[in-house]
């Protein structure tokens, strides 16, 4: 029974960390691909602009009063859960702490909420957010910190940031050219976690003895 069940966990965890694996592998040769793309426009942009100029920076809304749902929840960590309605519905933002892991930027292209202690952006160009969001990535934020005993950051530190921007041709085209990329890594983020969440279901059933998959063979 012991072996059977090993074998059944092996074959269920062989299939999927592979396709997990494959699918992590892919997103970080991606995300090299945009960096290398952001780059090369940053390298060409000649204009200097504050923050303030290309996004405007809105505080996050507590969410404890929310009932569940389908929309995530950001915090400085990442999603906390998900809840009934979005605060932002905006094609892309740019989520950055303001309490907290000051240097976890995040890009979100779905409505969502973001926390009060999170700031989020609304975009005054709509080519602009990934083009944010990888210069923002490039500062060290945590040493602007203006907090004592918890790291913060404040609206006037980020709108006063001074940012190289590209002519609105050059920020266009970036913005086309790293699309696909960011659809593609999207893409495979889902199926992971669709694959995690199928492996967390079928794993008990598989060592209850509910599922028997003992004639199928083995990948090499």
């Amino acid at each position: 029974r012991k072996q059977s069940e090993k074998r059944d966990q092996d074959l269920l965890h062989t299939a999927d960390f592979r396709k997990i694996r494959l699918n992590t592998q892919i997103n970080a040769n991606l995300s090299e691909l945009c960096k290398s793309e952001f780059d090369a426009v940053f390298k060409s942009a000649e204009n200097i602009a504050q923050l303030s100029d290309i996004a405007e920076v809105c505080y996050g809304k507590d969410h404890k009063k929310l009932i569940d749902g389908p929309f995530p929840v950001y915090g400085s960590g990442g999603i906390m859960r998900y809840a009934e309605r979005p605060l932002y519905e905006g094609k892309e933002s740019v989520l950055i702490p303001r309490k907290g892991s000051l240097n976890n930027i995040m890009f979100i292209s779905e409505p969502f909420w973001s926390v009060d202690t999170m700031f989020y952006t609304k975009m005054k160009n709509i080519h602009a957010a990934k083009y944010l969001y990888y210069f923002l990535r490039k500062q060290d934020l945590a040493s602007m910190n203006s907090g004592s005993a918890v790291p913060s950051m404040t609206t006037d530190i980020l709108n006063a940031m001074e940012i190289p921007i590209p002519s609105s041709e050059d920020l266009a085209d970036f913005d086309c050219r790293i699309q696909p990329y960011f659809d593609q890594i999207r893409q495979n983020i889902k199926e992971n976690d669709r694959l995690c969440n199928l492996r967390d279901h079928l794993l008990p059933k598989l060592m209850s003895g509910e599922i028997d998959v003992s004639d199928l063979p083995l990948p090499n």
